[in-house]
Formats: C-alpha cells, sequence, structure tokens
C-alpha cells in the first residue's frame, strides 16, 4: 500500500507540471468553468425559486443537491475521467499491452498513469462554494452529526462516481468505443439535480436500485436537511450511502476485471 501511495504521488507530482507548462491556459480554463458553473447554479436558483418550491424543495436547498452532485463527481472524476474516457484509445493504439507488462495490476497502472486530473478542482471549488452559501441561506446548524454526514456523503458520493466511470470503461475491451455508455451515464445523472420525489415511481425506482446515482445527493441531502423520501421507501435509506458506495465500486473493479480476462489484444 505505502509503494502505490508513493506511486500516485509521482504520477500526481507529473500531472501538477504538465498544467503547470502552461499556467495562463490552465488559469484561464479554471476561470472560465467557474463562470460556466456559477451561471448554471445561478439559472437553477433562479428557475426554482421563480416556481416556488419543487416538490417540497426550495432553491436553497435544490442548490445543496446540485452542489452534492457536482462536488461528489469532480472527487470521482478527477481520479477516474481520464482512466475511463481513453482506455479505449488505449486498447485500439495497442497502448493497453503495456500495462499487462507492469509488475502492478492493470488496473491500478491503468490509474496511475493515466493521471490525477487537477482540472476538477474548478468543479470541485464552486461546488464547495455553493455549498457553503446554500446552507448559510438555510442558517443550517452545524453539528457533529452534520459534519459526519457532510463527510460520508462526498466521499461515497465519489466512489459511485468513480464505480460507474470505472463500470462504464470495461465496454471498452469488447466495443469499439464506451461513448455511448458514457452519455448514458451523464443523461440519468441530470435526474437527481432535483429531487427525485417529483419523478414518476418507475424513475425513482431506477434510481435508486438499478442505477443508484440518487445515493450520491438525495438521500444524503435528505437526511441532512430532514426532507422526506419517495413514499413507501424504508426510512433508513439515506444511511445508506456509504454503503451502496463501497459496495458499488467494489463491484465496478470486480466488473472490470472480469472485462480484463475476456481482452484480446489488437496486436497494433
Amino acid at each position: 500500500m505505502k509503494h502505490h501511495v508513493k506511486l500516485f504521488y509521482s504520477f500526481f507530482q507529473v500531472a501538477v507540471r504538465r498544467e503547470m507548462a502552461y499556467r495562463g491556459t490552465y488559469l484561464a480554463g479554471i476561470v472560465g468553468q467557474w463562470v460556466s458553473f456559477a451561471a448554471t447554479f445561478a439559472t437553477i436558483y433562479i428557475l426554482v425559486s421563480s416556481f416556488g418550491m419543487v416538490g417540497d424543495w426550495n432553491g436553497a436547498e435544490v442548490m445543496v443537491l446540485y452542489g452534492m452532485d457536482k462536488l461528489a463527481y469532480a472527487l470521482g472524476a478527477s481520479f477516474f475521467f481520464n482512466f475511463s474516457s481513453g482506455l479505449s484509445r488505449r486498447i485500439r493504439s495497442g497502448e493497453f499491452d503495456g500495462s499487462l507488462t507492469k509488475p502492478i495490476h492493470p488496473f491500478l497502472h491503468e490509474i496511475l498513469s493515466c493521471g490525477y486530473n487537477i482540472g476538477y478542482v474548478s468543479h470541485i471549488s464552486i461546488s464547495i462554494i455553493v455549498l457553503v452559501i446554500a446552507l448559510s441561506a438555510l442558517q443550517y446548524h452545524i453539528t457533529l452529526h452534520g459534519v459526519l454526514l457532510i463527510l460520508s456523503m462526498v466521499v461515497s458520493g465519489a466512489l459511485i462516481q468513480g464505480a460507474a466511470f470505472i463500470a462504464s470503461s470495461t465496454w471498452s475491451f469488447f466495443t469499439i468505443s464506451d461513448h455511448s455508455v458514457l452519455d448514458l451515464m451523464y443523461d440519468v445523472r441530470d435526474f437527481i439535480h432535483y429531487p427525485i420525489t417529483i419523478y414518476p415511481r418507475g424513475i425513482q425506482f431506477i434510481l435508486t436500485f438499478i442505477l443508484p446515482f440518487a445515493f450520491m445527493n438525495f438521500y444524503p441531502a435528505a437526511a441532512l436537511l430532514g426532507k422526506e423520501i419517495p413514499t413507501g421507501y424504508p426510512a433508513f435509506l439515506p444511511y445508506l450511502s456509504p454503503v451502496v458506495g463501497v459496495l458499488l465500486f467494489a463491484l465496478s473493479i470486480l466488473l472490470w476485471n472480469w472485462g480484463l480476462k475476456h481482452y484480446q489484444s489488437t496486436g497494433s
């Protein structure tokens, strides 16, 4: 484990140096993403506030939902976006075969060699700012229970998002591209920008038990803010996010290893 941590730190340093080689471009990209996401947050807040409530959630509460989703996504993508989005290209070019010859597991080598994506610092920072502003607007009183809930929410959300990236990349072992799977993931995630209680029962079920993205933000936020969950669902669901996160992450790695066993080199 200590060896792997050192490896990650080395690759992280490489990623930072690569971005800092063109600091102006990097900083301009960060500022551009801040402006873009700030505009998106403002648009959703104004839209929800214009209607008064979405379900029983007001504008600030919906901002908590959106901020939690973006923070979880950014943390997961920081580690797994490069790995996931580029796997099909590396397989086609034959680069992936190099991972099979390294003295560590191919999965770990792929994660480390693809590098930590420091570009997501913009997503992380703006999400944290929005969460602080939204919770302040709601006059939320920070307690030990609330801090632990927020920390577990962030970690479990990142694990769920990471699992989605890993699982989607698995299809690269069988198809030319996995972009359609990634596109589907993004489309489904759009539903959790709002409380899932506003959707039909079928969509609630899918977001809870089939593609459980609701555990990234809705259920933890419901526990944090004392909001209602879908009628008929167990009251303990909002506290299962850590379990769901760990379970999905473990299953996604098993799925990836299963795909690896069926991998046939392109011979490039």
